[in-house]
């Protein structure tokens, strides 16, 4: 699995799940059938922005900061539906929505999108290479 399906791993599992420890994401990822070192995980933790946040009884978990959490729900919101056809990716969303739809694909995707052109309701994504089309769709439906 390349870098990018690590993290979006690591982004879902704290996401879905109370995390308090990084032994615990790297023994995720091992399940997942991923290797990866607790260092590997402490740099991708710092990537993704997560942060530790206590809870009552003093203990900490890790969580996706509000702002990030809310931005991938409303992605996920707001596509009604999606098509491929060999390196592009034809998106169709709640009208109005695209604009901010269409940072958050380029905020995660832009070393691989050759272009990418939006109107009111629709996203088009040319990417660079027809491998990456599938992994790129199945990341944006799994927001």
């Amino acid at each position: 699995m390349s870098k990018k399906e690590r993290l979006e791993k690591i982004r879902r599992f704290v996401t879905d799940f109370e995390i308090g420890t990084q032994e615990e994401i790297v023994e995720h990822l091992r399940n997942s059938g991923l290797t990866a070192t607790q260092a590997t995980v402490s740099r991708d933790i710092k990537e993704l922005g997560i942060v530790k946040t206590p809870l009552k009884d003093n203990s900490y978990i890790y969580e996706l900061p509000k702002t990030k959490a809310a931005s991938f729900k409303l992605v996920e919101k707001n596509v009604l539906s999606s098509e491929m056809l060999d390196h592009m990716l034809n998106l169709k969303l709640v009208p109005g929505s695209t604009a901010f739809v269409k940072n958050q694909i380029v905020e995660a995707f832009s070393h691989l999108i050759f272009s990418i052109l939006a109107d009111d309701d629709t996203i088009l994504i040319i990417l660079r290479d027809k491998s990456q089309a599938q992994d790129v769709l199945e990341t944006i439906k799994n927001w």
